[in-house]
């Protein structure tokens, strides 16, 4: 399956719509959002914008620090004052998300994404072997995605990769990984083929670094 990854989008309409263009011209079967999807909930804003776009690309996912509001124990202050449309995406929303033999989650999944204190105590990346192999011994998938940090970085069971979040990389088995995915309000996606365990990183803007 080829799998598109959108993270932390933060309300950015433009570039979220560029994303599922490339995706569906690559032949993305299915888009996953790693959280922070959006960032605001009035009818007619841009979130509601969002939740459209990523409705019409039949996106699954997670629920980021940004949105659980949205999604997890959602207030009736909320509920009446947040776009509709909005809301019904957010509820499809899940905690952490299980698709080909992968975990998908916006902070480490051996923390809570229901505790508002592990979503938002989630500051410093899980670079040293220490924190990556947490999230190992926490979840039984062999590969694990997350959003959160707005960055590119690769961790394998025996340590970091060097890896410049630019070119292709495969997650080749037996080996666990562990792969925080770039923000699109930053100006990237990615496509995971699961058959063959490579992720593509895909920029959004002419600026940023092509693979060659």
């Amino acid at each position: 399956m080829h799998v598109g990854i959108v993270a932390d989008i933060h309300d950015a309409v433009k570039p979220l719509r560029t994303a599922l263009s490339l995706l569906r011209d690559r032949g993305v079967e299915q888009v996953v959002t790693l959280g922070d999807a959006f960032d605001s909930f009035h009818p007619g804003g841009p979130s509601a914008e969002v939740a459209a776009l990523l409705r019409e690309a039949g996106a699954v996912g997670v629920w980021g620090n940004h949105d659980v509001g949205l999604s997890h124990e959602v207030t009736e202050q909320m509920r009446a004052g947040a776009d509709h449309a909005l809301l019904a995406f957010a509820a499809r929303l899940e905690p952490q998300l299980v698709l080909e033999r992968c975990r998908f989650s916006h902070i480490e999944p051996w923390k809570d994404p229901r505790r508002l204190e592990d979503l938002w105590g989630s500051a410093q990346a899980p670079d040293t072997t220490e924190r990556a192999q947490r999230s190992f011994e926490a979840v039984p998938e062999r590969i694990i995605f997350l959003g959160h940090f707005h960055r590119w970085l690769a961790m394998s069971s025996t340590g970091r990769i060097e890896w410049d979040g630019v070119r292709p990389i495969t997650l080749s088995e037996p080996d666990r990984y562990l792969v925080v995915v770039s923000a699109v309000v930053d100006g990237w996606c990615a496509m995971f083929e699961t058959e063959r365990s490579i992720l593509v990183p895909i920029p959004l803007r002419q600026d940023l670094p092509v693979s060659l």
